[in-house]
């Protein structure tokens, strides 16, 4: 069957909406002559929009720019203000025992880092459950999140949040970025973490979505989601061919998304609280090779500004 009579095949018979209309008529709940009516109505939603199209004035230029970002790139997060509702959610949501075991983890981790033996890794781990607890509405994905992942990133999230909150995925970046893509649309506050940055080839049609939503929808919705990963390219820094390509440059092309690198756990703690916050796609790179042996100390509950760079050697 030639490519044409494929189509014709294709409109006759796997019309979603034509399969939807027959098993609605055929189990009774609107007959024929109500389905017309229902065309009607939406064939005329459909040409009244069109004609809005079409008589509309074209977007000024500015508005391009306008609608790059929901927070500006100056955007100060310590000012950012915590839900009203955070206490009275994790009362109801988080056991007193779960709350007692990741309050214990989070001390230890903050004892560690002011004593300046924290790496980069719990850094990042220790920002997010300071952001999950801040705001309920945080959400994380991550491949073996339970096991704390590669580099305990997500370490203790399901257990202290619930498989809900905190899922472990599947190995698809592309599946459970686009979870994420949604539950950002929805109100939610998604953190996604990739084992090895590169892995987010496969993801990068929703990567694109997600960097594309704040402006295509005309400002009406915000895409809060952070994308924080390992990954790297020097010599020193490669782990294979699979696991080792720049990451960096295939994202970097993709509007509306903020992206930082992190060589320090200081920096890796600051950025992420940052991007948790912000109403946008963010996208944080860390080096997969000092995950866990950079140490340091932490500004403690300070969130970094995301569009300045630290100066660390001269």
């Amino acid at each position: 069957r030639g490519r044409k009579d494929e189509k014709a095949w294709a409109r006759a018979e796997q019309d979603p909406i034509k399969k939807f209309e027959d098993k609605y008529t055929a189990n009774g709940v609107f007959t024929e002559d109500e389905l017309k009516e229902f065309k009607k109505e939406v064939l005329a939603e459909v040409k009244a929009a069109v004609k809005f199209a079409d008589e509309s004035d074209m977007p000024p230029v500015e508005l391009a720019k306008e609608l790059e970002y929901p927070d500006a790139p100056d955007t100060d997060y310590n000012l950012k203000p915590a839900p009203a509702f955070a206490d009275a959610v994790n009362a109801r949501t988080i056991s007193p025992e779960q709350m007692e075991t990741v309050q214990a983890h989070i001390a230890g981790l903050r004892e560690k880092a002011i004593a300046g033996d924290i790496s980069i890794g719990d850094a990042i781990n220790l920002a997010i459950h300071e952001e999950m607890l801040r705001d309920p509405t945080t959400t994380i994905h991550a491949e073996d999140l339970q096991a704390g992942s590669s580099y305990d990133i997500p370490k203790l999230t399901q257990q202290t949040y619930g498989k809900t909150r905190a899922a472990d995925e599947i190995i698809d970046e592309g599946h459970f970025i686009g979870k994420a893509l949604g539950e950002g649309m929805n109100g939610y506050r998604p953190i996604v973490e990739l084992m090895n940055t590169n892995f987010g080839i496969f993801g990068m049609a929703e990567i694109s979505s997600a960097g594309n939503t704040y402006a295509t929808t005309g400002g009406q919705f915000d895409m809060p989601m952070t994308i924080v990963g390992a990954g790297g390219t020097a010599p020193n820094q490669a782990l294979g061919a699979e696991h080792s390509q720049p990451f960096h440059a295939y994202v970097m092309g993709i509007p509306g998304l903020k992206i930082c690198s992190a060589a320090s756990p200081d920096a890796a703690y600051g950025i992420t609280k940052s991007m948790i916050r912000d109403n946008g796609p963010c996208f944080l790179f860390a080096p997969v090779k000092m995950m866990k042996e950079a140490k340091g100390t932490l500004d403690l509950d300070v969130c970094a500004p995301l569009n300045k760079s630290a100066l660390l050697h001269e």
